[in-house]
């Protein structure tokens, strides 16, 4: 079996491409034609295949003897016309590349931010409501690009008949990307924790790229749409000073109430921000409650589909980010 795998030196691609190859499938690793991957330590056996997806005129060279594409790649920074072009743009441009392929098999990294966290009631699962047509000012442009990637590749799989997974993963952490969202405001070294008790959507980047393999391989997958988190999430004010604790960045935590915190956001939002073209993301209510509200993740439909536990426990996830780092893969 032989995987592409967009976004493949990324955070979570270059883990999805050691999970694969711990399966005993074929990489073909698609990077940026600039991508440099001597850290990375791949062996021999990835086949490197450099591309932009914005540009390139030989994609389905990409898909040549190809069983199962991971489409991983997806632009976090720049404007909201950069990311859009960068992630709808070249999802449009790769899957007509497959579509003129012998691949039939797509498994997509959506992402938790399709989710419309304002109409969300307690918990948050495959079921909940996602946005109907996202506004760059109620949520961020990476938001809005997801959602029309996952649109976009729902109507390429119908049209195609493709056998298609979506895995939605919550905040992805591990070595070099600690620091969630989720946490608060930071000031300085200091911390305002809104809701302290509140359950982080979490999963972290090894656990995270062994579904990815998994659903690749596994014909279960098929068809399906999965929530990725590794339970139901350590809380804020614990994994905070975790945080603090192994990155060596003492400072104060100052929980504030969820409903205290959100009160002041709306009215804030209400009486002044509202016609500022120019407003901090945590003072716009739909982008606080997305990465704040209180509510319950599952990740039950997962365990039961592919009958999956995440391979490391928290405390083996904390000595993965913040211990010695590991030889890198093939070394």
């Amino acid at each position: 079996m032989r995987a592409l795998v967009t976004g493949a030196n990324g955070f979570l691609g270059r883990h999805v491409v050691a999970a694969l190859l711990g399966r005993g499938i074929e990489v073909r690793a698609m990077v940026r034609p600039a991508a440099r991957l001597e850290a990375l330590g791949w062996p021999p056996s990835v086949e490197v295949f450099r591309a932009d997806l914005r540009t390139s005129h030989q994609l389905t060279r990409a898909f040549e003897g190809v069983d199962v594409l991971l489409h991983l790649a997806a632009v976090v920074s720049g404007g909201e016309d950069a990311q859009f072009a960068g992630t709808v743009v070249g999802t449009e441009r790769l899957l007509d590349a497959m579509a003129a392929s012998a691949c039939r098999r797509l498994v997509l990294c959506s992402t938790f931010s399709v989710y419309d966290y304002s109409s969300t009631r307690r918990t948050l699962d495959e079921d909940s409501p996602l946005h109907k047509v996202p506004d760059v000012y109620a949520r961020d442009g990476y938001t809005i690009a997801k959602w029309w990637q996952e649109r976009v590749t729902r109507r390429f799989a119908a049209q195609h008949g493709w056998d298609l997974t979506i895995l939605r993963p919550g905040f992805i952490w591990g070595r070099d990307h600690g620091y969630l969202a989720a946490l608060g405001q930071k000031l300085g070294r200091h911390h305002l924790v809104i809701g302290p008790l509140t359950r982080i959507p979490m999963t972290h980047v090894e656990n995270c790229a062994d579904v990815f393999a998994a659903a690749a391989a596994d014909p279960r997958a098929r068809g399906q749409t999965l929530n990725v988190v590794d339970g139901p999430g350590e809380r804020i004010w614990r994994y905070l000073s975790d945080y603090m604790r192994c990155s060596g960045q003492p400072g104060w935590r100052l929980p504030i109430p969820y409903w205290l915190a959100i009160a002041t956001v709306r009215l804030a939002f209400a009486t002044v921000f509202r016609r500022a073209t120019k407003v901090p993301s945590i003072l716009i209510p739909r982008r606080f409650e997305s990465r704040l509200k209180p509510l319950r993740f599952e990740n039950r439909k997962l365990r039961e589909t592919l009958g999956w536990t995440p391979p490391l426990d928290y405390e083996q996830c904390l000595a993965r980010t913040y211990g010695p780092a590991a030889p890198a893969a093939g070394r």
